[in-house]
């Protein structure tokens, strides 16, 4: 009981002096390195701190255009490898100087403050998702961005879910409750995400919304299906599987969830095991906690991908949609997605749309089709060329960056590469009758 509390306070005696120091800091940061706007220079970029492997391409793809990009994260996940990431809090060289056996504790209560310290010169633009910043774990969190304008810096923000995940203000409640199912703690938490959310809002440069996850936003400044990328060099298709039809041979159908939950994994275990039971060859192969090299293997090796069926499609889509492959997930309510279809190309995606109580007849439709996956996977392939490899999301960044680093009007509100004024997309794909 007693150590929680010295931890809380020692949180808050920091807190008091880190706030003058870093006011200070910035204002010399501001001093020592002016205009660099008006000199025409790229804008030298980070992410962090929440180690989603999203901002890995984010970086890599700015890079390749001759940005300075780098990801500083605060941890990493079991599924990724150290070389994910480019810097880490605890890797700071003052805390080595710290004896082994104190050395958590302080990166704990020190590490958010040493981090801004050392970011503050070397970058200009800060990505951030609505966790917070490096000082989002301080008493601090609330006066971050204003202390980074202090240093003549631009706050970019963007959602990944839980970040903005308000319970009582998303409208689909099967969504709600699978975000109960395995993210309970962020109905006792509403209320501070909510502030986070409203202070970003009120405070960032720029806001970047997508999917279902501007729902809760109180304001965006682009709209796009996904502002990440994939390395489609990376995911290349692979040779085409054996072309089986459930009857003359197997089809592998490959589905990776974080939490089943979330992705419906119930009901597409239950929607296989009825195809079996009429004498379908199906092999679902379920990829949980398991390194991202595994996953990618194991999908190059299937003929099926299966991401989620709850809302929405993201990471593993695009993948599978790279490799080549035919993918599901729920695209089917029109009031998350309408809006993407129109704007943001959504209807271009070759993705087949699939609620839940429709899982099984569109299996067996891609099942017994092979031509039909062959066609689909091709079509995604393009599609993933064109809205989510590096060189075309280097293209909207860009454009962002030009219209808050360098001051252009560009009006910039939403993403839809080579579509002319005025057009009009078709509604997204749907298993055949």
């Amino acid at each position: 009981m007693l150590r929680p509390l010295l931890h809380e306070w020692a949180r808050y005696v920091v807190a008091g002096p880190g706030l003058g120091l870093l006011a200070l800091y910035a204002l010399i940061v501001r001093s020592r390195a002016p205009q660099r706007a008006r000199r025409g220079s790229k804008p030298r970029l980070v992410y962090g701190p929440v180690p989603i492997i999203n901002i890995k391409y984010m970086s890599r793809a700015m890079a390749q255009q001759g940005y300075v990009a780098k990801t500083f994260v605060s941890h990493r996940y079991d599924i990724h490898v150290r070389a994910d990431f480019d810097y880490y809090v605890a890797d700071r060289a003052v805390f080595r100087l710290v004896p082994q056996r104190l050395r958590g504790r302080v990166i704990a209560l020190m590490g958010p403050y040493v981090a801004l310290l050392w970011a503050l010169p070397r970058f200009d633009i800060f990505h951030f998702f609505f966790d917070g910043g490096f000082l989002q774990d301080t008493p601090l969190q609330f006066l971050e961005v204003q202390l980074l304008h202090l240093a003549g810096k631009k706050i970019v923000v963007m959602p990944y879910g839980s970040d903005v995940a308000v319970p009582t203000g998303i409208r689909s409640l099967i969504w709600r409750h699978g975000l109960m199912r395995n993210y309970a703690y962020l109905g006792r938490q509403e209320q501070q995400t909510r502030r986070r959310v409203q202070y970003f809002a009120a405070h960032a440069d720029f806001i970047v919304a997508c999917v279902v996850h501007l729902e809760t936003l109180p304001r965006w400044d682009l709209l796009t299906t996904h502002y990440y990328p994939i390395d489609t060099a990376a995911w290349q298709p692979g040779p085409p599987g054996g072309g089986y039809d459930g009857k003359n041979g197997p089809v592998t159908i490959v589905h990776a969830p974080n939490h089943r939950g979330m992705k419906g994994t119930e009901f597409l275990i239950a929607a296989c095991r009825e195809l079996a039971s009429e004498g379908y060859q199906v092999h679902l192969r379920l990829l949980e906690k398991v390194p991202n090299r595994v996953v990618q293997e194991t999908m190059r090796e299937s003929d099926i991908v299966a991401e989620q069926f709850i809302a929405g499609y993201a990471l593993t889509a695009m993948e599978g949609m790279s490799l080549g492959k035919p993918v599901l997930s729920n695209l089917a309510d029109d009031y998350y997605y309408q809006v993407h279809r129109l704007y943001t190309g959504l209807g271009e995606c070759p993705i087949v749309s699939t609620p839940i109580d429709q899982i099984k007849n569109h299996l067996r439709a891609l099942i017994t089709n092979p031509a039909w996956r062959q066609q689909l996977g091709a079509a995604g392939r393009q599609y993933v060329l064109k809205y989510h490899s590096y060189a075309a999301m280097a293209q909207l960044w860009d454009a962002v960056y030009r219209q808050i680093w360098q001051g252009e009007s560009l009006a910039l509100q939403e993403w839809l590469p080579g579509a002319p004024a005025g057009y009009r997309l078709p509604p997204a794909e749907t298993a055949p009758e």
